[in-house]
């Protein structure tokens, strides 16, 4: 459970040029962050890049952080623009290099592994925008409210993203489940 007091703490440390609230602010978002990343970038490697780039960041970008929205809700804004530009830069490069996609927790059975893999596909098939979306909405759970804040858009809109997000993916894994009836 997050503890406010804990992260108005951490903040004003930081903001004070003091490092002791980088150590909570890691701890409390880091692997949400990281998973975020993960589902944009599609590469753990780069995922981890943008992670570690960020907390590198975070004592001299924490001034920006205005306090209108959340913490948590500031950071996922904060990490989803860097996937994002990280994106057009390796576009511009042509030097992106796609990794297997792999699930970031551990796997079970082949069968779950199969599925996990399969469902990694269907969601590459979505724009990395898109994706960020999807898994901040399914995966970590994040309200409508606060997803509008992250993305800067009226929740009607994002409504209407996450229909077609969910379109397309179970569009993807329906093609496939005929294909492998075949």
């Amino acid at each position: 459970m997050l503890n406010w007091g804990s992260e108005k703490k951490s903040i004003e440390q930081l903001r004070g040029g003091r490092l002791e609230g980088l150590h909570w602010i890691y701890e409390t978002y880091s692997q949400r962050i990281l998973n975020q990343c993960y589902r944009i970038l599609l590469s753990r490697e780069q995922a981890e890049d943008v992670l570690q780039d960020l907390f590198v960041r975070l004592p001299g970008i924490i001034a920006e952080f205005r306090g209108e929205s959340s913490l948590g809700t500031w950071l996922y804004r904060v990490a989803h623009n860097m996937c994002l530009n990280r994106l057009q830069q390796a576009r511009n490069r042509n030097k992106l290099e796609w990794e297997n996609i792999e699930a970031l927790s551990p796997r079970g059975s082949g069968a779950s592994l199969e599925l996990s893999d399969l469902l990694g596909k269907a969601l590459a098939v979505l724009d990395a925008e898109t994706r960020s979306l999807l898994w901040l909405k399914e995966g970590e759970g994040v309200p409508l409210k606060e997803l509008s804040e992250i993305f800067k858009l009226p929740e009607g809109t994002l409504k209407s993203r996450l229909s077609r997000a969910r379109d397309k993916v179970k569009e993807y894994l329906e093609k496939e489940s005929r294909v492998e009836n075949v």
